[in-house]
């Protein structure tokens, strides 16, 4: 023990050799391996652009080129950056001995995480987020992912960060929302804000991050509404 407080580590184990580093492109989508930085999936060339405006919601640069994808979705924290707009995509992550939704690991599976498998969509992304300074990470964040059938909104998702122990996908709302044309902003805060329950924190009290989190995901739904789908 150290100090009696921190436990010292045997041994540490170097994972870089296992190629798990990368990020590779094809017809089926995009695979990124659980070693792979958040700069370099802001950096890659062929990433889509929502994957890339995620990223870069974690906004220091010297952060950004240590952490990794495996590492965050590991830490599982509630102001997660990158994690709302997996689930939006409906990203699945690959275990040593497995596939599963990313929703069903924030949930309590676990496993060693080779990578995470974003598929290829012609869904249109709506992406917000606040902090408290331009160097912090997200106090709250949504993520919102829909289908365009004329006016009506199809198979929309919602995921907040900021509101509960880990990043949520709001089920209800997105029920709520399915078949129909998106309501305007100030309705969509309504049904947002019914839907989530944060608690007081340092970061905010439950009303603040209520508040908070109604209107990033109300305007995450809108741009997802008014920008091109995206392949």
């Amino acid at each position: 023990m150290n100090n009696g407080r921190t436990e010292r580590p045997q041994a540490l184990i170097d994972l870089a050799a296992l190629g798990l580093d990368t990020v590779e492109i094809s017809a089926k989508g995009v695979s990124i391996g659980a070693g792979v930085t958040f700069q370099q999936i802001v950096e890659h060339p062929d990433v889509p652009g929502y994957l890339r405006t995620a990223a870069l919601q974690m906004v220091n640069r010297n952060i950004r080129n240590r952490a990794t994808v495996g590492g965050h979705l590991v830490v599982n924290r509630s102001c997660a950056d990158l994690i709302p707009t997996l689930l939006a995509a409906e990203a699945r992550v690959s275990l040593v001995d497995r596939e599963l939704p990313l929703e069903q690991l924030l949930s309590g599976e676990s496993g060693l995480i080779l990578g995470v498998l974003i598929p290829a969509t012609g869904r249109s992304f709506g992406l917000c987020n606040h902090t408290r300074t331009s160097a912090d990470i997200s106090i709250v964040a949504a993520a919102a992912s829909l289908d365009l059938e004329g006016d009506c909104v199809r198979r929309p998702i919602l995921a907040v960060g900021g509101v509960a122990r880990q990043v949520v996908r709001l089920h209800g709302v997105e029920q709520a929302l399915d078949g129909r044309p998106l309501p305007a902003q100030g309705e969509l805060e309504s049904i947002i804000a019914q839907a989530v329950h944060p608690i007081d924190d340092h970061r905010g009290s439950a009303a603040f991050k209520r508040h908070v989190a109604s209107v990033l995901g109300g305007r995450a739904l809108l741009d997802a509404v008014r920008r091109p789908a995206i392949g």
